[in-house]
Order: structure tokens, then C-alpha cells, then sequence
């Protein structure tokens, strides 16, 4: 392995995060209500810090 692949990238510190189905819709809710109101394509995306967090 080189040293660049041992070395942590950011991506490696969070992984998708496991919300309740009510939070989920919460969230759906809120892009819709967003790109209402900005007539924009507006994705939301929920993160948590890894478990396997290499740094």
C-alpha cells in the first residue's frame, strides 16, 4: 500500500447517516418546500462521522 491510499481522505470520516422514516420524510419535506420556494433542484443529504474514523 502507498502511503497515499494509508493516508485518510475527507470522505472517509462520514458515512450516510440511518434516520427514522419520520426524520426521512422530514427531510423530503423540506427539499420540496425549498425548491418551492427557489425554484431549484435542492438535495439535502445527511451525513454522521464514521465509526471508522481513520483520523
Amino acid at each position: 500500500m502507498t502511503t497515499e491510499q494509508s493516508q485518510p481522505t475527507e470522505f472517509d470520516r462520514y458515512t450516510a447517516a440511518q434516520l427514522s422514516q419520520d426524520l426521512l420524510d422530514r427531510v423530503i419535506a423540506l427539499e420540496k418546500d425549498l425548491q418551492s420556494q427557489t425554484n431549484k433542484e435542492v438535495i439535502l443529504i445527511a451525513y454522521e462521522e464514521s465509526e471508522h474514523n481513520p483520523t
